[in-house]
């Protein structure tokens, strides 16, 4: 058997229907922006390897570091014990992040930097004993493939078979052009009056929210959001602008805010993170494709000082 036969009997490949779809290219080699199959044909990799490779492939100097590290240590369990490059990278992306960022905590990809993102926000009430449960999201939205990513994501093709298994998320419009008062005016019909907010909420068919229970005397728990560009929504760009007034409405709510930047992240806006177009900033960041540079999987979310004390207590239930 050849290459895309072995592949064609052993593999299973994502987003790819087998039945239909062309057989897959065989790839041998890259450089820099570049791909080679076995036939000597050369790509462009326009899509960045699925939005992670940002310094090229088979980049000498990340390889160089790479095989370096493989040859001390390639990992260690994280539960009381730690290491020198994760101490290092965590001092060094948070003084790049835009935010008042204090805590970095390591998972494997996206969609468990949102789980975590989404969990940290949660139990941050749980811990403080206010039960707030609702999580606030855009229509078009993705977040990952992990259940709680697929529920704070749009109801869709990604998701559909799993719809009724995924747990109950406020969608409302994204402030895309034209949408802007739309969008700010179904963030604050979701939250309830500002003032007290102890009115109870009522949905309304002139706002057509989305997948919702607003049953509930307390505001929502946390909104998640993919800054300026909803990726997989279809490239759906939005300015900073209205986005900014929607952190602010959250904030005086005391609404955290979590800011998905796994595809805007390390340069695909014109600044290294899109929140830096941002006056308010989101408490908890969402990080992973373009920190490894696609050598390897890697997420990172970062939250605030406020938030990790809350985790704090000699009660070990409160540990995250």
């Amino acid at each position: 058997m050849n290459l895309v036969q072995k592949d064609q009997k052993f593999i299973w490949h994502p987003y790819t229907q087998v039945q239909t779809d062309h057989e897959p290219n065989v790839i041998t080699h890259g450089k820099g922006a570049y791909l080679f199959d076995e036939k000597g044909n050369k790509y462009l990799d326009a899509i960045s390897s699925w939005w992670v490779n940002i310094h090229g492939h088979a980049e000498p100097y990340i390889a160089k570091k790479i095989a370096e590290q493989a040859m001390k240590l390639e990992q260690v369990i994280f539960s009381g014990f730690t290491h020198e490059p994760a101490i290092n990278f965590a001092e060094r992306i948070l003084k790049k992040l835009p935010g008042n960022y204090a805590k970095v905590f390591y998972s494997d990809n996206g969609s468990t930097a949102v789980e975590v993102a989404l969990k940290m926000a949660l139990q941050y009430f749980h811990n403080k004993n206010l039960p707030r449960k609702k999580i606030i999201a855009f229509k078009n939205s993705y977040h990952g493939d992990t259940f709680g990513a697929m529920s704070a994501s749009e109801r869709g093709v990604f998701t559909n078979p799993f719809a009724e298994l995924l747990f109950d998320v406020i969608h409302i419009e994204p402030p895309t052009a034209g949408k802007e008062k739309l969008a700010i005016q179904q963030l604050k019909e979701v939250i309830g009056k500002v003032q007290g907010l102890k009115s109870k909420i009522k949905s309304s068919k002139k706002t057509n929210f989305k997948h919702q229970t607003l049953n509930s005397k307390l505001p929502p728990a946390c909104f998640i959001f993919e800054p300026l560009v909803l990726g997989a929504g279809g490239m759906l760009m939005y300015e900073p602008e209205p986005l900014n007034e929607m952190l602010k409405i959250c904030r005086d709510s005391g609404i955290l805010t979590i800011a998905d930047e796994v595809m805007t992240g390390f340069g695909r806006t014109g600044k290294l993170f899109a929140t830096e177009f941002l006056a308010e900033q989101p408490d908890i960041i969402c990080l992973s494709k373009g920190i490894t540079g696609g050598f390897m999987p890697l997420g990172l979310t970062a939250c605030t000082a406020e938030i990790f004390n809350t985790f704090l207590s000699d009660d070990r239930t409160k540990t995250f």
